[in-house]
């Protein structure tokens, strides 16, 4: 129910302030987009940020609550704390600093990430969507909202960080964007390699999977479907089908903090079909229209997204014979990149039938969201202690 008053939340806001708080110009192909106000931005991602800081459960999100509770509130333990994990020791010893400086409330913990993830997302979606009411309708019906926002927070924290410096993807300025995404990832699996065994606290990162993007980062920029992207695609497929990237994350430990047991780990089938069809709708989309991208006025932005598309295609085909729970996770990064793509898509090449084929999608959109809530998670609960929700 919380999830489908965000959707509502999104259209009504669309519908009735997007005349209003919204810049539209006719672009050279006769196609109408919308540049958005800082306001309508704003107003756009409220109430689904509000709802997801202020939550106090809801899949992962208790064990994150009480990861934070039992950290230590005092800096001589920073470094046991976070010595504690295996990884990301990053973001455990901000746990400590973060209760130290500022406050033991776990609820305030929660809802500073939740404001941070989607300030982040909005400001990019801002800048670079051609219908940010269409993104964010996106967002929340894709199940990003539920499934990252609210369960795997920490790394959706990575995915936001680097989604807001895709301005250095496109413009190749590797010596911001690569020690970033190294900081982001730590330097774990670099240092384990070199027989380095200790490292401080503060560059072991927040999640050991954004290496996928510091792969990508040399193969994603430049022109749709070029012969780079596929050579990735086919490059992680082979390393995830023979079990090579769990040698290069180490996942089998890296993950284990999202699940309860390690008997779920080991009867997880992967990734389900109905995920895998769903997330291949961007590339499908854009295969169709393939020829599209030869002409010069499209935008880098595009160009990266289609090639996003790719990966996240391959890495969600490619989760569906291996681990959900794994591999799974890994196609976020560039599955953000959607929310940009479908909305140019429908208003650019296949402008003739945006208005049905936008319904279309639309509705596909919210039957995976109404599949994910009443199937994939029927059983857990939405609670909010705060706002008195407990649905």
């Amino acid at each position: 129910m919380v999830f489908w008053v965000m959707v509502v939340w999104v259209l009504a806001v669309g519908f009735f302030l997007k005349d209003s708080l919204t810049t539209r110009r006719v672009c050279d192909d006769g196609a109408i987009e919308y540049s958005s106000s800082a306001l309508y931005s704003f107003l756009l991602f409220l109430l689904p940020v509000i709802l997801v800081g202020l939550r106090s459960d809801f899949i992962d999100t208790a064990s994150y609550i009480y990861g934070f509770e039992r950290a230590p509130a005092t800096m001589s333990k920073l470094v046991e704390h976070a010595n504690l994990r295996d990884h990301s020791k990053l973001f455990y010893g901000l746990e400590v600093v973060f209760k130290v400086f500022v406050t033991e409330n776990a609820q305030v913990w929660i809802a500073l990430i939740a404001v941070l993830q989607g300030f982040l997302i909005m400001r990019t979606l801002r800048k670079y969507s051609c219908d940010l009411m269409m993104s964010t309708y996106l967002l929340v019906t894709s199940a990003m909202v539920a499934q990252w926002m609210c369960n795997g927070m920490r790394q959706f924290i990575a995915v936001a960080i680097l989604f807001a410096c895709t301005r250095w993807l496109l413009e190749n300025k590797w010596y911001f964007y690569l020690p970033l995404a190294v900081l982001l990832m730590g330097l774990t699996p670099i240092t384990k390699r070199l027989g380095i065994e200790a490292i401080p606290w503060y560059l072991d990162g927040i999640h050991q999977s954004v290496l996928i993007m510091i792969l990508a980062y040399f193969f994603i920029p430049g022109k749709a479907f070029n012969k780079r992207v596929w050579i990735l695609a086919a490059f992680f497929a082979v390393l995830i089908v023979t079990g090579g990237i769990d040698a290069v994350l180490d996942t089998s430990v890296e993950n284990t903090t999202y699940v309860k047991d390690m008997e779920y780990v080991e009867a997880d089938t992967g990734t389900s079909w109905q995920r895998v069809l769903f997330t291949a709708i961007p590339m499908v989309l854009s295969l169709i229209v393939r020829k599209e991208f030869d002409k010069e006025q499209i935008p880098p932005i595009i160009h990266l997204a289609v090639n996003a598309s790719v990966i996240t295609t391959v890495l969600y085909i490619a989760s569906a014979f291996t681990s959900g729970i794994f591999v799974g996770r890994l196609p976020i990064y560039t599955e953000v990149y959607s929310l940009i793509l479908v909305p140019w898509l429908l208003r650019h090449p296949y402008r003739k039938y945006g208005k049905y084929l936008t319904v279309v999608v639309m509705l596909l959109y919210a039957f995976f969201l109404f599949y994910q809530i009443n199937v994939t998670w029927k059983h857990n609960v939405f609670r909010s202690e705060i706002l008195g929700i407990n649905v």
